[in-house]
């Protein structure tokens, strides 16, 4: 996939532009707080209309306005040349595909891959287990629709059986959210358990490729439940309900499970050096891309935020050399890009406002 053209109104910093992107590769050059990661943002909406730095709406729109909008221009393995719109309100989003709209996520989301490299994935390691877990979903679900479903299951009867709780409502009121709840919670577990040994099958590689060191790299699991069927997470809540009923919550299940990164062994998050650390989520991302294109055979869009500046050159060599010549790239920075054998078509920011190299020197 490659993305051609890009429209963004009222979104974050950025009043009004449109850029062409259809170059291999693109550097968004400018200083701090000009609005080149709000561009690369914006990109990364294509894949799942969420963002990469918020879980919100409203902080993608305008200050002072009521909507914003992006739309793309892009070319697919398997469309050809597609637009697509997407318009956000408070607390809503609109999809349209080629002037059709999309009524649900589903039927949306993973079909335009994109894999946003950034800083703050360091936080994938040192972070909350929910950040762990949202990364993770994100890449199932943007795969396998099934999981999606799967998923937005498991949370509307994790909801449901957690207001009854809160509620004080008779068990026998909870029986069939909990049914549902335990059909869902056996499917995510098993789909979790595979998809997470095919992406740590794939650090290791992308590990190796980035640092040019072997030092076993390893994603693992950990689930905080682990019935192999319906009845035995039934009974693990069963043996939960006096807690769970004390607290107004439901405190066993996939809602709670984790990820550990692994070096040598041992855990990454207390013994890793910052280096080896910052290595590991990087390759843990390109490990996701490679899971991307091989479950759907669409090539992502890469979509580094300010993350080529932190590696140093033997490992940004390593970068280039695992994400390949053949996906296109677009990148920001403060410094012109240097160091790297790919032909960067630059478009410089400030204030919002996008030229490319030619209109820059006019």
């Amino acid at each position: 996939m490659r993305l051609l053209r890009l429209h963004a109104e009222n979104f974050r910093n950025i009043a009004l532009t449109a850029v062409d992107i259809s170059a291999d590769s693109v550097f968004l050059l400018g200083d701090n707080g000009q609005g080149k990661s709000n561009l690369l943002e914006a990109a990364g909406l294509v894949t799942a209309v969420r963002s990469f730095r918020t879980t919100e709406t409203r902080p993608l729109i305008r200050q002072g306005q009521a909507k914003g909008r992006v739309f793309f221009r892009l070319e697919h393995e398997r469309r050809g040349e597609t637009e697509i719109t997407l318009t956000l309100a408070s607390g809503t989003k609109q999809i349209e595909v080629d002037g059709e709209s999309v009524s649900r996520l589903a039927d949306f989301i993973g079909q335009f891959p994109s894999v946003v490299f950034s800083a703050e994935d360091i936080q994938l390691l040192r972070g909350s287990p929910g950040l762990r877990r949202r990364a993770l979903d994100l890449t199932l679900a943007a795969t396998d629709a099934d999981y999606f479903t799967t998923l937005s299951r498991y949370h509307r009867a994790l909801r449901d059986r957690n207001k009854l709780l809160k509620d004080g409502a008779p068990t026998a009121n909870r029986r069939p959210f909990e049914r549902l709840l335990a059909t869902e919670a056996v499917k995510l577990i098993a789909a979790r358990k595979i998809g997470v040994g095919r992406i740590s099958a794939s650090l290791i590689e992308c590990y190796q490729q980035l640092c040019e060191v072997n030092e076993a790299p390893e994603l693992q699991y950990k689930a905080d439940a682990t019935a192999l069927d319906a009845d035995a997470f039934l009974s693990l809540l069963e043996q939960q309900t006096r807690r769970d009923e004390a607290l107004g919550s439901t405190q066993r299940g996939p809602h709670r499970d984790d990820l550990a990164f692994r070096l040598k062994g041992k855990s990454a998050r207390e013994f890793a050096s910052d280096g080896q650390q910052r290595g590991l989520v990087v390759a843990f991302r390109l490990a996701q891309l490679r899971y991307f294109q091989a479950c759907s055979g669409i090539a992502p869009v890469v979509l580094a935020d300010d993350v080529l500046g932190e590696l140093d050159p033997s490992r940004r060599a390593g970068f280039w050399r695992a994400v390949g010549p053949d996906l296109q790239v677009i990148a920001t920075g403060t410094e012109p890009p240097i160091g790297d054998a790919r032909s960067w078509k630059v478009i410089y920011v400030k204030d919002g406002i996008f030229e490319d190299e030619a209109a820059a020197v006019r």
